[in-house]
């Protein structure tokens, strides 16, 4: 984003007659931002950040802090083991709180905001056997004296 010092500068090199590729050069900046602050500043007027259309979200400060409260807990009751709950039970306890459903990439975000990372369960095969695994490694260690990759 444009500073507003940076916006003034682009209108004085602008009246000027600078290129918007030179603007853009001596503010390190792309070329497009510098196109799309001059197209918004002629439909404009103004060189402020103006505030955007559309509906609010309901998702303010103290929504995500109870949400925050609600997953926590959930995550807590659910299994003691590896604490675990899927996007789908989250975006429920959403809707419980706010009345609104998500789609499962936005309840992702929503997570992310919050502080939760996404784990996914990884299978082990019937037959691994983690002794003989860290027993290999030692070994394989051992032998690592020369690169893997040098020809005899």
């Amino acid at each position: 984003m444009i500073s507003l010092k940076e916006r003034e500068l682009i209108l004085q090199w602008d009246k000027k007659g600078k290129s918007q590729e030179e603007m853009a050069h001596l503010l390190d900046c792309h070329q497009s931002s510098v196109s799309r602050f001059l197209k918004k500043y002629s439909t404009s007027g103004t060189i402020k950040v103006l505030g955007r259309n559309g509906r609010p979200t309901k998702l303010n400060k103290e929504v995500y802090s109870n949400l925050k409260e609600k997953i926590l807990s959930k995550i807590l009751t659910t299994n003691k083991d590896f604490c675990a709950v899927s996007t789908k039970e989250v975006n429920k306890i959403i809707l419980k709180e706010i009345g609104q459903t998500y789609s499962l990439r936005h309840v992702e975000r929503i997570l992310h905001k919050l502080g939760f990372s996404l784990i996914t369960p990884r299978s082990q095969h019937v037959r691994h056997d983690q002794e003989k695994a860290d027993k290999f490694r030692q070994e394989f260690k051992k032998k690592l004296s020369r690169s893997m990759w040098a020809m005899n």
